[in-house]
């Protein structure tokens, strides 16, 4: 079920699943919008599950993709140009949402949102896809609502302007890089466990070796399929294949 979210989007983990599947298997385990998304990506048949054949072709478009050159094998350069390419769309992705959100909340149209039209809004959502609104007016929601909205009202003074809002949503989030930093180790060791050869360049059986790994690390249950419950748990049971 989709969520109305204010402030830093949970894009990073699904970037990294869009750009290379098998890397992990927590990256689409979320709860929230993009988890869904994902999931709804890779269910193409729409039953309710994602079967091995439908997470393998997944698989083989995203190698496809990231294969710049077509020589059949993905280099830690053709990776990286592949991640950045897609971090470059998800930001521009989170700028229209953000514009879109705004305006959505914006009640008196005076182009700021204050903290109740913010609390307004996520109610009225929430209520569209039949969402108990005890749980929004809970007080520990309250909390997180509030902090979400300070840590978006950059200048203070209680009201959250589009600047404001996509300046929080291109910030660097849970499992993002600051612009800068480097992402050397942890992308390296990604790139190793996919490099089964240790040739320096990962072919398209080694790509698909790690996205089988990765399917039964998510099927909790051994049911040959992935159902959303089985999506929440992150990193899911321990790989049958090692």
């Amino acid at each position: 079920m989709r969520k109305l979210k204010y402030g830093l989007l949970g894009g990073a983990a699904a970037l990294a699943v869009a750009i290379a599947l098998p890397m992990t298997a927590s990256a689409w385990g979320g709860k929230g919008h993009h988890g869904g998304k994902m999931f709804e990506m890779l269910d193409t048949d729409k039953d309710g599950a994602i079967a091995a054949a439908e997470f393998g072709t997944h698989a083989e478009e995203r190698f496809a993709t990231m294969d710049a050159d077509g020589d059949g094998f993905v280099t830690t350069e053709e990776m990286t140009a592949a991640r950045e390419a897609m971090r470059a769309k998800w930001q521009e992705r989170r700028a229209s949402t953000a514009a879109e959100r705004h305006a959505a909340a914006d009640a008196d149209g005076d182009g700021k949102v204050t903290l109740q039209e913010m609390k307004d809004a996520v109610a009225k959502r929430m209520a569209e896809y039949g969402k108990d609104g005890a749980e929004m007016r809970g007080e520990r929601h309250a909390e997180r609502m509030e902090k979400h909205f300070n840590a978006m009202d950059a200048d203070g003074d209680g009201a959250v302007m589009l600047e404001e809002m996509q300046a929080a949503k291109h910030r660097p989030h849970r499992g993002e890089r600051a612009e800068g930093k480097p992402e050397g180790k942890e992308r390296g060791d990604r790139f190793a466990r996919l490099d089964a050869d240790g040739d320096g360049r990962i072919s398209k059986d080694e790509f698909m070796a790690g996205s089988q790994k990765m399917f039964e690390r998510m099927d909790k249950n051994d049911d040959g399929k992935i159902e959303r419950g089985e999506m929440r748990g992150g990193h899911g049971k321990k790989s049958k294949s090692g």
